[in-house]
């Protein structure tokens, strides 16, 4: 009961909380002095005070049952009431204004709204004008003692009590909800402290091999919180009020006191120290308050220490990786998924003929032959495309010397699938290349000398068979002629089978021969090309007399290298087939001269008036046994010889006519530097060394 009660209004409790302490001064001092007026014979007085108690009781019931604005009326009804005993004693006007009203004023004021105040207050002074008139004029018990002009005295002072106590009720309202919302915020501040270091403590507590560490200014532990503390044997309760030097040991603090003063000072940043047999990574994060300023410093320690290790050992690894790349024979090229070169071996000089810095973050095709890089940036492209891991490639280099190189592609992946680029393992081909290239040439010689030997066996058992025949025919004539005792016809048969036994004989001779070129029987050197033609005329001087031929030979030409014996067969042969094949109508006109000379190797020709060749038989005049006019003499093997003959010397021969009657040139090429025959005699004897 002795409690006021609450409203949801904030001032509405305030204003009742006021009302219920008058109520209660009100009720003890009516009580006590109707007491006081009770022992001393004052019936009137006791009786108005009684009364004046019972009103303040009916109001403090009439708070109770929360009718404020009615418990507020029925008070200062009751001083009213009061204002008018003391009137009924004989009090006049001045008492009653400074005695009640001035209470009144500063009750009121307390107690009601502005609006409220500035009724009451206008009321009392009506009140306060009304008695004064009824005293002037006798209408009370109370004569008026004063001077008129005292009431503006009176309603001066009672206007200022007003005002004043008014103006005190205002600011003491505005000074309390200062008071509220100062206390409201500062109650918001520490809830949201509370929460923001909950918040800080749930963060830091869950913070895998972490914790959190919050200085003030004087270097003490204001929050530590962590899983981190109990790996290195702290707790909260050992460092939380206790300054860096109190709860660590002196050398280390003493380490990181200069970092926490910079953080306290503004400066945000990271160190990575030591701390027993651990290594932490320190993330110094200053805390600045609304107004700008550094609050408190905050450390955000985290263990790195397997980090490290494995960041080592990696490093190692790489380490020992980079060494066997470096030192290893094949490239490595790492491209990124544009086909740009990120990553060059050292080895990549050796491959490519390039730096490895002069390449980095060029294209790949920068180390490929343009016309091969096509092929190999497809490659690249199936292998991003198709999601294969791994495909091998030959290409060409591009570098002053032409190398062959092949190189294994291998395909990178991210974590996500995607292709991010390629690893180009890549070595040098070229030696393996080159003799792949000289196996398929060996192959295709090989095939060719096997067609050639096929040709040879069947033209050579075709031709031989001939004279074969015919002695074994003219053998049975002969048996039959010698039982008949025919003597002339004897004779003829053994004139046949003489015929074909010399026929055989040349060609046997001749295959002989030709199976002898490419066998070396003397060893090869350097002849000037005049005296190898001087040579072959001096074994035709007797063909050549006798058909009164015209030779002409140019005066200076090179010096060439080969097998002296063979070349003058070269010379002899074609000069041979110009006098045979001249028509017996003109004087065989034979010329003998070198076309151009080329570097390492000189053209020479042999030309004459003869009956020429048709076109179509320029190649199979070269053929085994093959003879355009089978009335001609000889076995058909000489221009079969000469080419052999050429060949063995890495040169080619041909022949060039404008069809019958116009004549035949042959032209053939010989090497003037020193170059190896292409085979080795199997019978090798001794023979003289080449001049120079």
């Amino acid at each position: 009961m002795f409690q006021p009660p609450r409203f949801d209004d904030e001032d509405q409790t305030r204003i009742a909380q006021t009302q219920h302490l008058l109520l209660l001064v009100c009720l003890t001092i009516a009580l006590i002095a109707a007491t006081i007026n009770a022992a001393l014979g004052r019936s009137t007085s006791t009786i108005a005070l009684l009364i004046s108690a019972g009103v303040a009781l009916i109001a403090l019931l009439l708070l109770y049952a929360r009718r404020l604005r009615l418990s507020i009326a029925l008070l200062l009804s009751l001083f009213i009431g009061l204002t008018a005993s003391l009137q009924v004693i004989g009090r006049g006007a001045h008492d009653t204004v400074t005695g009640l009203y001035g209470a009144v004023i500063v009750i009121g004021s307390l107690l009601l709204d502005r609006r409220a105040f500035i009724g009451m207050v206008a009321a009392i002074m009506l009140v306060i004008a009304g008695i004064v008139t009824a005293e002037m004029y006798g209408w009370t018990r109370s004569p008026y003692e004063g001077e008129p002009g005292d009431w503006f005295d009176l309603a001066l002072i009672l206007g200022l009590t007003a005002f004043a106590a008014r103006l005190l009720s205002e600011s003491l309202q505005h000074s309390r909800a200062l008071a509220r919302a100062h206390a409201k915020t500062l109650a918001a501040q520490a809830a949201a402290l509370r929460a923001s270091e909950e918040r800080y403590r749930i963060l830091a507590a869950n913070l895998p091999d972490s914790a959190v560490l919050i200085f003030d200014h004087d270097l003490r532990f204001v929050l530590s919180e962590g899983p981190e503390l109990a790996a290195t044997g702290y707790s909260k309760a050992a460092l939380e009020g206790r300054t860096l030097y109190e709860a660590l040991p002196h050398a280390f603090a003493a380490q990181v006191e200069g970092n926490i003063r910079a953080v306290l000072s503004g400066r945000r940043f990271s160190a990575e120290i030591p701390y027993e047999d651990r290594i932490y990574h320190y993330h110094y994060v200053p805390l600045i308050d609304d107004s700008g300023a550094v609050r408190y410093g905050m450390i955000l320690a985290r263990n790195v220490t397997e980090q490290r290790r494995a960041q080592m050992a990696l490093q190692e690894r790489e380490a020992q990786l980079r060494l066997i790349t470096e030192n290893m024979g094949d490239a490595i090229t790492q491209l990124n998924a544009a086909f740009t070169v990120v990553y060059a071996s050292p080895s990549v000089q050796r491959v490519f003929g390039y730096l490895p810095e002069t390449i980095n973050g060029a294209s790949i095709s920068v180390l490929i032959h343009p016309d091969d890089a096509p092929s190999v940036t497809m490659a690249l492209k199936r292998i991003r495309d198709e999601g294969a891991s791994a495909t091998r490639i030959e290409y060409r280099g591009r570098s002053d010397h032409c190398r062959w190189l092949e190189s294994e592609i291998r395909a990178l992946y991210g974590t996500n699938g995607q292709f991010t680029g390629a690893i180009l393992t890549t070595r040098d081909v070229t030696e393996r290349k080159q003799i792949e290239v000289e196996r398929e040439r060996l192959i295709a010689e090989l095939e060719q000398k096997n067609a050639e030997l096929e040709r040879f066996t069947y033209t050579a058992s075709h031709d031989l068979k001939s004279p074969l025949i015919t002695i074994q025919g003219f053998l049975g004539y002969l048996e039959r002629d010698a039982q008949e005792g025919n003597t002339k016809r004897m004779q003829d048969d053994i004139r046949r089978i003489g015929a074909a036994v010399r026929k055989m004989e040349r060609l046997l001779n001749d295959l002989l021969e030709l199976s002898r070129i490419g066998r070396v029987s003397a060893a090869p050197q350097y002849v000037p090309f005049n005296v190898v033609v001087q040579e072959a005329l001096e074994l035709l001087a007797g063909r050549i007399a006798e058909r009164q031929a015209r030779i002409s030979v140019a005066p200076e030409m090179p010096v060439v290298y080969g097998e002296r014996t063979r070349l003058v067969e070269v010379v002899q042969n074609l000069v041979d087939n110009a006098l045979k094949f001249c028509d017996n109508q003109y004087t065989p006109d034979i010329t003998i001269g070198v076309l151009r000379e080329s570097q390492g190797s000189s053209i020479f020709f042999v030309r004459d008036n003869g009956i020429g060749i048709e076109p179509k038989y320029h190649e199979q005049i070269f053929g085994l046994f093959n003879k355009l006019d089978p009335r001609s003499a000889g076995t058909g093997v000489g221009l079969t010889i000469v080419r052999r003959i050429i060949e063995v010397h890495g040169g080619r021969i041909w022949a060039e006519s404008g069809g019958p009657g116009s004549g035949a040139t042959f032209y053939f090429s010989l090497p003037i530097a020193a170059t190896p025959v292409q085979e080795v005699s199997h019978d090798r004897h001794d023979a003289p060394g080449a001049p120079g």
